[in-house]
């Protein structure tokens, strides 16, 4: 395969889904569901022509680009096989029992080696490479305490929903970032030789999980609970920082874009569809989505056109999530999103492609009587720590515009 032809299945396959998304808009599952076979298809065509052409390029020195996404692609086949493996131990009754046992006897990681009872959890931690990476920590969770994390979450505005999120086992690591938009086809004669004049363009993009952490008191009546009640009690804990958390770090790429948009009172439509337009790539625009705060929520809820009909929209898939020019519209509280110099902040963009948080694969947690202030307080101490970092992808993904408060 070329890597033309590569292009050209991947143009057809954006399309597709372009159309995929005005099927399911006006609730045809059944043409949906043809539109995602063929999908399927191309993207297992796609994967098929990427690990060709990498293979080819792998071992030449005069092609980088292609050496690098050979690496990339055997990296990211290595972090999914540990990932499933990783899963499958913390998913298991024998850990959760282990787990259980490791928090009431408050036993510690580095005295838990060759320790039959615990030998669960010392593999988890060393599942992800050679060494165990929650040494200056606790133990990984079971995975039934990340999965009532995620149930939790669901009740914060969690950034993480809007950004593209990638769970990987190791502390730091890289992906391999294409460049560039592609461009047409060249003219060529007949018999002419074909060149490789739309050579892509790659980038290494470099990720660093840091550390996060937290302590909570616990009574010893909680800890003697079943490991069910003492993991439901960690995560309605746990969730909210842990959201708060990541929100954090994406922030940081929106509250960094240069404001290039002012919408002025009775304008705010015009304004914002041209900037739609104009401030990003059709790409980007199409799967944009707008994030606010509850004040500049409150002034896009009165929005009308010109006959009076509300600009804002239920989604047909979702009454409860409403849409502007078929965009979904999110906000969260002032104080989560703040107003700037007194403009409301309206972020509107394609955010999977602008940035992607990387966290690392686990939530450790760990015990003490002895340590912190438990030894003070005459009572267990519970210490939670994550592994994050958020990297910016893609700047010209996403533009910041303000809402006059009061339009």
């Amino acid at each position: 395969m070329t890597r033309e032809a590569l292009y050209e299945l991947k143009h057809k396959r954006a399309r597709l889904v372009e159309e995929g998304r005005g099927l399911l808009a006006a609730k045809d599952l059944e043409g949906h569901s043809v539109k995602m076979k063929e999908v399927d298809r191309l993207n297992a065509e796609i994967d098929a022509g990427e690990k060709q052409l990498a293979e080819e390029g792998r071992f030449g020195d005069s092609d980088t680009a292609m050496a690098g996404l050979a690496a990339a692609q055997a990296k990211r086949k290595e972090d999914a096989r540990k990932e499933l493996s990783l899963d499958t131990l913390r998913g298991s009754n024998e850990y959760a029992q282990a787990f259980a046992k490791a928090m009431r006897s408050n036993a510690q990681v580095k005295k838990c080696v060759g320790v039959e009872e615990f030998a669960p959890l010392y593999k988890a931690l060393t599942e992800g490479g050679g060494t165990p990476a929650g040494a200056d920590g606790g133990f990984l969770v079971p995975l039934d305490f990340d999965n009532q994390v995620r149930r939790l979450e669901k009740e914060y505005l969690d950034l993480s929903a809007l950004f593209s999120t990638e769970t990987v086992t190791t502390l730091s690591g890289w992906r391999v970032v294409e460049d560039g938009v592609p461009r047409k086809l060249p003219k060529v004669a007949e018999v002419g030789t074909i060149g490789r004049e739309d050579q892509p363009k790659f980038r290494r993009v470099d990720y660093a999980v840091e550390k996060y952490a937290d302590r909570l008191p616990i009574s010893g009546e909680l800890l003697e609970d079943n490991a069910a009640g003492l993991l439901a009690y960690a995560a309605a804990w746990f969730a909210p920082k842990y959201v708060l958390t990541k929100n954090a770090l994406l922030l940081e790429f929106l509250t960094e874009l240069e404001r290039t948009v002012t919408l002025t009172a009775g304008q705010e439509d015009k304004l914002l569809r041209k900037a739609l337009v104009k401030q990003l790539n059709t790409a980007h625009s199409r799967q944009a989505a707008l994030l606010t705060n509850q004040s500049g929520y409150a002034e896009m809820d009165g929005w009308e056109d010109k006959n009076g009909r509300p600009l804002l929209v239920p989604n047909p898939a979702d009454p409860q999530v409403l849409r502007y020019r078929g965009r979904g519209v999110v906000y969260g509280d002032d104080s989560e999103l703040p107003n700037e110099e007194g403009a409301v902040p309206l972020y509107v963009g394609n955010f999977r492609a602008l940035g992607t948080l990387f966290v690392r694969k686990g939530i450790e947690l760990a015990t003490t009587d002895v340590g912190g202030d438990a030894w003070a307080t005459d009572c267990m101490e519970m210490r939670a720590i994550c592994r994050l970092d958020a990297v910016l992808m893609d700047p010209t993904a996403a533009f910041k515009a303000s809402i006059s408060a009061g339009a």
